[in-house]
């Protein structure tokens, strides 16, 4: 079983990063071993993505299902046949001054003897630096917005990467 638990104070508002962990679809251009991320299916406040790890010639795809509750939490979780239990839940609070207070929590295992070693491998290493790539994400589209360090609330229906105005969101 692969677990890892985080927290941490970041100077952006819990709304900024709270846009950045819900667009599932950009994470392959962040975050270390995440080779595809594709929306497959929306449902008010749920959508069910198809993801795939890898490390080298070693992959691993999987389908999971994400809960936002806007800006506080956001849980994803996977009945991908693979695993026995695949668990991830953010946490969001405000701590005043356009800053915020994160908590992350992963918890995954596998069904499979031979797919230990590839979660290992995989899942454990990208956990250990999910909340610092996402939180370098946030300063990077911060700082490509324009937002110095009276940080503006983000608009995800008028994000535009290379627009000033824009959020990072774009759910």
């Amino acid at each position: 079983m692969a677990s890892h638990r985080e927290s941490r104070s970041i100077a952006l508002p819990p709304e900024w990063l709270f846009d950045i962990v819900a667009d599932v679809e950009r994470y392959p251009e962040f975050l270390p071993l995440m080779r595809e991320a594709r929306i497959v299916g929306r449902h008010q406040d749920t959508y069910q993505t198809e993801q795939s790890l890898a490390l080298g010639m070693l992959m691993h795809r999987f389908r999971t299902q994400t809960e936002l509750v806007r800006p506080h939490a956001i849980t994803v979780i996977s009945d991908d046949r693979s695993f026995c239990r695949f668990d991830i839940h953010w946490a969001f609070s405000p701590l005043g001054d356009d800053h915020c207070h994160v908590d992350f929590a992963l918890d995954c295992a596998t069904r499979s003897l031979f797919l230990r070693p590839v979660i290992d491998m995989l899942v454990l290493p990208m956990a250990t630096s999910m909340v610092a790539a996402f939180e370098a994400r946030a300063h990077a589209l911060a700082a490509k917005a324009g937002v110095a360090d009276s940080v503006r609330k983000p608009t995800v229906a008028s994000f535009d990467p290379d627009l000033p105005e824009g959020g990072p969101g774009g759910l």
